[in-house]
């Protein structure tokens, strides 16, 4: 037992000594590389997601599958952890404290405005791909709840300002949400906290958005659809603080005038580009490979590199 404790405090020591300074390097880059990239936005939104949650990644995958067993397997018996380890494991303790705390609060306030908006909501049929609910009560005009049962609530402003058109494109942007799983990325940026990484996270609520309108797009007539619904919704409605874990049609994550810049500007060529997800599938299934098929010397190193940055 006291064993396995001491391999827990290990753990949460390496993981400090590795997400501290990848946060940091994380910061840096995205200092010095804001105005990045030409392709897609759709690109553009993954690989500021990926870079946002790149350090707590690869913290907790090292420490789970590598630091862990690596002092089970071959650490001695005898108690040789000095007081830095307690510090780091602390520091550990404290980061993903701060990040169960941030994501329970948020899901308290966001569940507080949901049970609010959804006040004599009724249930519209399917009509695709998911259930839609049509409330009043000031909620947003359209907003996309959840993420592992998505719904988009539609409200009685949306539907008595929009043309059929106009709404069918607003409902397939929160669909664009719901297919990206933006709403679970939250929660994932905000489990992960770090000084210094609030710029990156406008930039990919901005990316994210933007990659939604071009998700909902599919030629010319609707790219101006929804840039009227957006005019029409942003006039129409006072924007609030919305609840970090749902997603609307009109936030104050981007503004209305860079996205409707952006869908007045629509082309083919441009649905036409996709994400390179796949070659990122790719990547990781052949690291995944080469660490399983050298597992054993990869443990080895780790207790060595484990020894040297854990006091």
């Amino acid at each position: 037992m006291i064993f396995a404790a001491r391999g827990v405090l290990v753990s949460l020591a390496f993981f400090a000594t590795v997400y501290c300074p990848l946060s940091l390097l994380v910061v840096f880059v995205w200092r010095g590389a804001r105005h990045f990239s030409q392709g897609t936005t759709v690109n553009n939104a993954n690989l500021l997601f990926g870079l946002r949650i790149f350090p707590f990644a690869v913290s907790a995958v090292v420490t789970v599958f590598f630091t862990f067993p690596s002092f089970w397997l071959l650490e001695r018996k005898s108690l040789d952890e000095d007081t830095g380890t307690f510090l780091l494991a602390l520091c550990s303790l404290v980061i993903l404290g701060a990040g169960l705390f941030r994501v329970l609060r948020v899901q308290a306030r966001t569940t507080r405005a949901v049970a609010q908006w959804l006040m004599g909501a009724t249930t519209v049929e399917p009509n695709g791909r998911m259930p839609r609910l049509r409330a009043s009560e000031g909620a947003p005009p359209l907003i996309l709840l959840g993420f592992w049962k998505p719904r988009v609530m539609i409200s009685d402003l949306a539907t008595a300002v929009l043309t059929d058109d106009e709404l069918r494109v607003a409902v397939q942007h929160e669909l664009g949400h719901a297919q990206s799983w933006d709403n679970l990325k939250k929660v994932m940026v905000s489990s992960t906290p770090f000084p210094g990484m609030s710029g990156i996270e406008r930039a990919w609520q901005e990316t994210a958005e933007l990659a939604a309108d071009e998700a909902a797009v599919v030629n010319r007539q609707d790219a101006l659809d929804l840039a009227a619904a957006l005019i029409k919704l942003s006039k129409s409605f006072q924007q609030r603080p919305k609840p970090l874990l749902a997603t609307g049609l009109v936030s104050g994550w981007c503004s209305i005038s860079l996205r409707v810049e952006h869908l007045l500007q629509w082309h083919t060529a441009a649905r036409r580009a996709r994400p390179a997800g796949s070659w990122t599938l790719v990547v990781l299934f052949a690291i995944f490979v080469g660490a399983v098929g050298n597992y054993g010397a990869a443990l080895l190193l780790m207790h060595r590199l484990t020894e040297l940055l854990v006091p």
